[in-house]
């Protein structure tokens, strides 16, 4: 039995609606956040497909509402995003993980962020600018042209970078001080229940 079907659901739409976050704060913890998770498909004329993960540095543009990312000039991220524009982005922060003597309510601290949309391929100038977003974000003092040298036309020639243009997101947050607990159990003792940080 079918029971989703993200044509007729909104696959950014979080079932726990306590969890959920509002755009703002997407914007923010995007501005803090580094590392992300790119999903992307390549799928054969037999209906055949290849799901890929690609963890990857990234920078969130607000003006453009879009993520930037880079890759290698060949490879499966590009065949992926040549063959099926369709991408999944991924990023998060992590905190401890949350015991329970309740095997179902193990859990963790979390927050992240869930983008869907469709990517394409950056070529010249604007792939130049991309880029020098990108190294602003992940090293805000080296600067190009002072402590970096400028992006060649060569360099930018031995690349891969993307602008994945956001049409649906969302944003959840768990970061709970413990796991819910049930009582049909003997509670779980202080040093299992509040390890220390």
């Amino acid at each position: 039995m079918t029971y989703y079907d993200p044509r007729a659901r909104n696959p950014a739409t979080s079932r726990r609606p306590l969890n959920r976050r509002d755009d703002e704060w997407i914007r923010d913890l995007l501005g803090r956040l580094q590392i992300c998770r790119i999903s992307t498909l390549w799928q054969g004329e037999d209906g055949e497909a290849f799901p890929f993960i690609n963890p990857t540095s990234f920078v969130y543009r607000p003006e453009t509402h879009d993520l930037i990312y880079h890759s290698n000039l060949a490879g499966r991220l590009r065949a992926n995003t040549e063959n099926s524009q369709r991408t999944t982005f991924e990023a998060s922060e992590m905190g401890r993980f949350l015991p329970s003597n309740d095997p179902l309510e193990f859990s963790v601290q979390y927050r992240s962020v869930m983008a869907f949309g469709v990517s394409r391929l950056l070529e010249g100038e604007e792939a130049r600018r991309a880029l020098y977003t990108l190294c602003a974000h992940i090293f805000p003092d080296v600067r190009p042209g002072t402590e970096m040298q400028p992006i060649s036309d060569e360099q930018l020639g031995r690349t891969s970078v993307y602008s994945l243009a956001i049409e649906r997101w969302s944003g959840k947050e768990n970061w709970a001080e413990q796991a819910d607990q049930t009582l049909d159990w003997s509670a779980l003792p202080d040093h299992l229940l509040k390890p220390p940080a």
